[in-house]
C-alpha cells in the first residue's frame, strides 16, 4: 500500500512528487495515487497525469521484480498553480466578466489583482465592487481548477423616450354608456345611459404631453449608446375645439356639443337624441353625433358624421359613423345563403358592443365586444378584443376576423366543427413592397456608380495633360451624388427593414383560457392550422414562422 511518507515537495514547494520505493504487495493503480494524493497536504495541486502513469509503471515494474534498479530520483505527480485570470467583454460591450481558473494549490485570485487586471483590460465603466469582491469570493471557494465566469461590470441600456401622450379630460359618450347607472339601492339600471355627455364652450378637453428624449446608454468599454427620442407629435383641434391661448397644450371647446374623441385631439359635434330607429322615425343621416336610447330596428339605415351612441340593441340594421359606434346590448344579424351578413357596423373610430352575432363589424380604430362574437364577418384597422376586463369570460366563435396588430379573447373557437378563421396583416405586404422598392433603387443606384467610378479611374489612368479638368470635375461632383444617394437609400431600407421587424413583432393572438383545434390563423405571410386543443397560448410571429406559446400564470 502507498505510504504518504513516499510524497516529496520539491525544493520551491512547485512540485509533489513520489519517491519509487520497494515493499508494495500487489499493483498499484493511477487511481491509488490520485487517492494518495488527495488524502494529504496537496489535495488541491493539479495531477499530472503523464507523472502518474510513469510512478504505476515503475511500482509496478519494482513489486513484480524486486532486484529492479530503482529509480533514484522522485517522479513529479502534481503541480501548483496561481488562479489565473482574464477580463472578458461579450460581443454587444454591456456585460464585462472576469474569466477566472482557481488555483490548484497556489495563490488565490485577490481583490488587487482582480482590479489592477480592470485597470489594464478596455474596461473602464460600470465596474460594481459588490460584484469584485463576490468574483473573488467565488474563486476561493471553487474547486482547484474549476473555470468561473462571473460578471464584474454591466453597461448602462439606452431608455427610449416616450412618444407624445394625450390625456383626455372629459368622458366620451362611449365612456358613458358602458358604465351601467346605480339606482339608489345600488342595484344598476341597464336602460339609463346616465346624463347625457356635454360640454360647455371654454370647458377643457384634453392636455398634450410632449414626447421625452429619453436617456444614452454606456457600455462598459465607455462607448455611448445613442437613444432613440419619442415620438413627436402635435395636437389638431377638431370641430368646435381650439388650442388655448395661454397654453399650447391644453385643448378646449369651441362650442357646447357633445365631445368625441380622435387620433391625435378631440371635437365637439352637435348632438341629435332619439328614443329609436324604427319604420317610424325612418333612416338617419345626420351631421354630428347620434344618441339612441333604445334599439335600431331591422332594415334601418343610420348616417352621422359623429359618434353613434345605442342603449339597446341593433338587429339587422347598416350604421356608418365617422367616429365611434357604441352598443349597449347586442349587435343581431342573420346568416343568409351568401354568408352576407345583413348587419353591418362601420365606424372610422372603435367599435363597442356587449356581443355580436352573424354581423359584419368594420372600424378603423379597435373593437371590443364584451361577452361574444361569433359567426362574424370582423375587421379591425388595430386591435380586435372579446372578454371582460380581466379577459376571464368571452367566446370568440366562427366567421373570419381581422386585425392590424393584435387578436385577444379567453376562449377561441369550439369542441365542434368551427370554421373560426384569425388574419393579422398589419400592412406587411406593403411594407414589404417598400422593401423591394427601395432595395431595387439601391442597385440601380450602385450600378451608376460602379459605371461612374470605372469612367473616373479611365481618366485618371490618362497623362495629366491629356485629361479635361471640366469632364473630371464633373465626373467627381456626379460619384459625390451617387454616393449620397447611395447613403441616403441604405438609412431608408434600414428604416424600413426595423419598421418591418417591429410590425411582425406586435402581431399577436392570444387566447387567455383556450384555444380549440381547428381555428385557422394567418399572420403576415404565414398560415397555420391548429391541430389539438390548448390552454391559455399566445400565437406569434417569430423568426419568419408562426410560434404557440403558453401563458403562464394564467388559468
Amino acid at each position: 500500500m502507498l505510504n504518504k511518507e513516499w510524497l516529496q515537495l520539491s525544493a520551491d514547494m512547485e512540485l509533489a512528487c513520489l519517491r519509487i520505493l520497494p515493499g508494495l504487495d500487489e499493483p498499484v493503480r493511477e487511481a491509488d495515487v490520485l487517492t494518495l494524493l488527495l488524502s494529504s497536504n496537496c489535495r488541491r495541486y493539479q495531477p499530472l497525469h503523464e507523472g502518474i502513469k510513469q510512478v504505476v509503471s515503475l511500482l509496478n515494474t519494482l513489486q513484480a521484480k524486486p532486484d529492479a534498479p530503482i529509480p533514484p530520483n522522485p517522479v513529479p505527480i502534481a503541480r501548483r498553480q496561481d488562479a489565473r485570470l482574464m477580463i472578458l467583454v461579450d460581443s454587444d460591450k454591456m456585460t464585462a466578466r472576469a474569466q477566472i481558473t482557481c488555483d490548484w494549490g497556489g495563490k488565490p485570485l485577490t481583490l488587487d489583482a482582480l482590479q489592477q487586471a480592470l485597470g489594464e483590460s478596455e474596461v473602464n465603466s460600470g465596474v460594481q465592487g459588490i460584484l469584485l469582491e463576490q468574483a473573488v469570493k467565488l474563486a476561493r471557494e471553487g474547486a482547484p481548477g474549476s473555470l468561473i465566469q462571473p460578471a464584474i461590470a454591466y453597461g448602462i441600456a439606452p431608455i427610449a423616450g416616450q412618444d407624445t401622450r394625450f390625456e383626455r379630460l372629459v368622458d366620451t359618450p362611449s365612456d358613458r354608456i358602458l358604465k351601467p347607472q346605480e339606482t339608489e339601492n345600488g342595484k344598476v339600471d341597464l336602460r339609463d345611459l346616465g346624463t347625457l355627455v356635454t360640454v360647455r364652450a371654454g370647458e377643457p378637453l384634453m392636455r398634450r404631453h410632449p414626447a421625452t428624449q429619453g436617456s444614452p446608454g454606456l457600455t462598459v468599454t465607455g462607448q455611448t449608446l445613442p437613444v432613440k427620442p419619442g415620438k413627436e407629435l402635435a395636437m389638431v383641434p377638431g370641430v368646435g375645439t381650439e388650442i388655448a391661448s395661454d397654453d399650447p397644450n391644453l385643448l378646449l371647446a369651441s362650442r357646447p356639443g357633445l365631445p368625441c374623441l380622435e387620433k391625435q385631439g378631440m371635437r365637439v359635434d352637435d348632438v341629435l337624441s332619439l328614443k329609436q330607429v324604427d319604420a317610424r322615425s325612418g333612416h338617419v343621416t345626420f351631421e354630428g353625433a347620434l344618441i339612441i336610447s333604445g334599439d335600431v330596428f331591422a332594415g334601418m339605415r343610420i348616417r352621422a358624421s359623429g359618434d353613434v351612441v345605442i342603449g339597446g340593441f341593433v338587429e339587422g340594421a347598416d350604421i356608418e359613423s365617422g367616429g365611434a359606434i357604441t352598443v349597449r346590448h347586442g349587435v343581431i344579424g342573420r346568416k343568409t345563403e351568401d354568408d352576407d351578413p345583413l348587419c353591418r357596423l362601420s365606424a372610422q373610430g372603435e367599435i363597442h358592443a356587449a356581443y355580436a352575432q352573424y354581423a359584419r363589424l368594420e372600424a378603423g380604430g379597435n373593437i371590443h365586444i364584451q361577452t361574444q362574437l361569433t359567426h362574424c364577418h370582423t375587421r379591425s384597422g388595430q386591435d380586435l378584443r372579446v372578454g371582460d376586463s380581466a379577459m376571464r369570460k368571452g367566446t370568440l366563435l366562427g366567421g373570419i376576423s381581422i386585425a392590424n396588430r393584435q387578436i385577444q379573447a379567453p376562449s377561441i373557437g369550439a369542441s365542434a366543427a368551427n370554421h373560426t378563421r384569425l388574419q393579422i396583416l398589419g400592412g406587411y405586404f406593403s411594407h414589404k413592397q417598400q422593401e423591394q422598392e427601395l432595395k431595387q433603387r439601391k442597385q440601380s443606384c450602385r450600378d451608376q456608380l460602379l459605371k461612374v467610378q470605372d469612367l473616373l479611374l479611365k481618366l485618371l489612368q490618362l497623362p495629366r495633360e491629356k485629361r479635361n479638368p471640366e469632364t473630371l470635375d464633373k465626373i467627381k461632383t456626379l460619384r459625390q451624388q451617387y454616393l449620397g444617394q447611395s447613403k441616403g437609400l441604405d438609412a431608408k431600407l434600414d428604416e424600413a427593414q426595423q419598421a418591418l421587424q417591429q410590425l411582425l413583432g406586435e402581431m399577436e393572438i392570444t387566447a387567455t383560457q383556450r384555444l380549440y383545434a381547428g381555428v385557422e390563423v394567418e399572420l403576415a405571410n404565414s398560415s397555420y392550422r391548429v391541430d389539438i386543443d390548448h390552454g391559455p397560448i399566445r400565437i406569434a410571429f417569430k423568426q419568419e414562422q408562426i410560434v404557440l406559446q403558453p401563458l403562464e400564470g394564467r388559468k
